[in-house]
């Protein structure tokens, strides 16, 4: 893992949200990276420690009909609690590492979301399995995917599934750093450090104080931070990679670090990671000590072929999983836009899209609620399931229309909530828009709930093509320029700083001519066409996930800036 803590995600209570997901950037706009805890940490914090589930709900105010005695568990509700049970199961052996890794990858691509670029997935296999040849052999299939995550991640969970965020891939300036990035996480995985995490704190005696506990677990951590950075260094050297690449990572990392929050992270005493300038030295002292001779690069010869493989990379929010314009949430790609509440703190997540209001006592949401066509049926499997531990008591229940949408009215209360929700179709999906707030101000809320509803259209063809990403290009530098200078002169979409940080230059660094800088430039989104159809609404193809062309040079059609 390269850095940060992390939380247990959520799992979805959708499975189509696996499929199609409403898609999460947590950033604010496309030139600021927001400061996450990260999921670096993540198989350890939650997963695989079986992190402890909530306890039971508070009991509902009492009305007639009421039930006061448990009902018997469903077959849903038998499944959970195997799944349960099984991320709580102790790695004892490796084949117990496949079986936990191939349990948790579903929750963690529904939470995060996978970036989808072919050609980019490709070439980072390739570096992937170059390393390969010289891992100790182990009983599973390794897997290498891109997570949509704007920060700087990677992570592996147990049974060798490997994950980078397009984030680091963005951050990553040559073939070397990012074959680093990949021997730290093989390590991890080789060497079973989830399990070991998990049998050190087993072992330690429960009855030992906290802070001596978590002291004797934060150093454990940090060892085996120090055993994957040497263990990647070892596997780049024998690839033909340069063992100094995770050294100048680092850096950057820091640099990543310092331009967010203003300073590097300081030492700490129960910190589970070594510091990015610590490692950083080691790594560089260690690169030192190791013999290595170069191999071709997978992205070929010459100092823009990195570059060039990552050129259409987006940076920041990506408009493929919606996006919030002010309080307006629109989603391209699936043809919709709805606005929320003015004045709610907005949150674009996979599993939903959400506000809460300012007093904190009421949520707008919208999810996926399954496949149109029946939405009666929909309905019916959503009133079935539980809610918070309760069933939803419906007190309204008609079918209405939104414009020209058939949608289904259910006004209902649990777990002392008052639900006001709309069941609606648009294309091949149907959509669930809720309005929970606590059962004492539920009418404070009822005319913002109908607003909420109403709001919900599909999106004309002006709509659909209204919205700007911003994608990683290569500039190349005249003699003599600035950073400074080739910024305006492309008309860079990201602050120069941050461009300082995925260059690793300053602001009035002289630039070589023709030396390759990576800038952001914004341009039109081209919605993905829609299944079953071929052309997008004006008459001509929209670039399928990835954009064509091969990740070994620049992508055919998009500019190279000069």
């Amino acid at each position: 893992m390269i850095d940060f803590a992390g939380a247990r995600p959520k799992e979805s209570p959708h499975p189509v949200l696996v499929r199609r997901r409403i898609h999460a950037d947590r950033n604010r706009g496309p030139q600021r990276l927001r400061r996450w805890t990260g999921w670096v940490c993540l198989v350890l914090a939650g997963l695989l420690f079986g992190a402890t589930r909530p306890g039971p709900a508070p009991a509902d105010e009492a009305e007639p009909g009421d039930a006061q005695t448990a009902p018997e568990p469903s077959e849903q509700e038998k499944e959970e609690e195997a799944r349960r049970r099984r991320r709580q199961a102790r790695l004892k052996t490796v084949y117990d590492d496949r079986a936990v890794g191939e349990d948790q990858t579903a929750y963690i691509e529904a939470e995060l979301g996978l970036y989808q670029d072919e050609a980019l997935e490709r070439y980072v296999r390739s570096v992937a399995i170059r390393l390969l040849r010289h891992a100790p052999p182990r009983p599973f299939d390794y897997e290498f995917k891109i997570v949509d995550q704007v920060v700087p991640n990677a992570f592996a969970l147990p049974g060798g599934k490997i994950y980078l965020s397009r984030g680091l891939l963005a951050l990553v300036d040559t073939e070397d750093e990012l074959a680093a990035v990949i021997g730290h996480e093989i390590t991890h995985a080789a060497e079973r450090h989830a399990a070991a995490r998990i049998e050190q704190s087993r072992r330690i005696n429960p009855l030992t104080m906290g802070l001596m506990r978590a002291a004797t677990i934060a150093a454990y951590g940090r060892e085996q931070e120090r055993d994957a950075d040497r263990g990647g260094q070892i596997l780049c050297a024998k690839a033909g990679y340069d063992p100094n690449g995770i050294a100048t990572f680092l850096r950057k990392l820091d640099a990543s670090e310092r331009y967010e929050v203003g300073w590097s992270r300081l030492p700490f005493f129960l910190a589970t990671h070594p510091t990015s300038p610590e490692r950083s030295a080691l790594a560089s002292q260690r690169a030192g000590t190791l013999e290595w001779e170069r191999a071709r690069p997978v992205a070929g010869e010459g100092p823009d072929a990195y570059q060039n493989a990552i050129d259409g990379l987006v940076i920041g929010a990506d408009p493929a999983g919606g996006v919030f314009q002010g309080n307006t949430f629109v989603h391209p790609d699936l043809g919709f836009s709805l606005r929320f509440p003015p004045g709610w703190a907005t949150l674009n997540a996979p599993t939903a899209v959400s506000a809460v209001s300012p007093a904190r006592d009421a949520e707008a949401s919208l999810v996926l609620a399954g496949e149109a066509g029946d939405l009666e049926k929909v309905v019916d499997e959503f009133l079935d399931e539980e809610f918070d531990g309760k069933k939803l008591r419906v007190r309204d229940r008609r079918e209405f229309k939104i414009g020209e949408l058939p949608a289904i009215r259910v006004i209902g209360r649990a777990s002392g909530l008052h639900l006001e929700m709309a069941f609606v179709e648009l294309g091949d999906l149907a959509f669930r828009l809720t309005l929970i707030s606590r059962a004492g101000v539920a009418s404070r809320y009822r005319g913002r709930a109908n607003a909420f509803v109403r709001s919900f259209r599909p999106l004309d063809t002006e709509g659909s093509y209204s919205l700007e990403v911003t994608r990683l290009r290569v500039a190349y530098a005249l003699e003599n320029e600035t950073l400074a200078q080739l910024s305006a002169r492309t008309h860079n979409s990201l602050e120069l700083v941050y461009t300082g940080v995925l260059n690793d230059l300053f602001a009035t660094t002289r630039l070589a001519k023709g030396q390759p800088v990576k800038i952001g430039l914004n341009e039109p989104y081209l919605p993905k066409p829609r299944e079953g159809t071929r052309q997008d609404p004006v008459g001509f193809e929209a670039e399928p996930p990835g954009g064509p062309g091969s990740p070994l040079g620049p992508r055919p059609g998009w500019p190279t800036i000069r």
